[in-house]
């Protein structure tokens, strides 16, 4: 697991990136649509990360950007989850 972000999230991640080994490291900083990571894919993301994360994702958050990469999702999920801790 990767120390940049918690074994949850990438639990998560991983379900929805068919093109990652399992054995594979997440890179923080690989394109998660060459990871496999679809249209209908990015939904599921979506969905299950609210789920796990207690979080809504809102629409302006729902931009190429935030799903590029691991890192900058993980940086969008973190921040919702912290907002909802206060």
């Amino acid at each position: 697991m990767n120390a940049l972000w918690s074994d949850e999230f990438e639990t998560v991640l991983r379900t929805h990136l068919p093109l990652l080994a399992q054995e594979e490291e997440v890179d923080p900083d690989a394109a998660l649509a060459r990871l496999g990571l679809d249209s209908l894919g990015t939904v599921g993301l979506l969905v299950e990360l609210e789920e796990t994360f207690a979080i809504v994702i809102p629409d302006e958050s729902l931009t190429a950007e935030t799903f590029a990469t691991p890192r900058s999702l993980w940086g969008t999920v973190e921040q919702l989850a912290k907002a909802q801790v206060r």
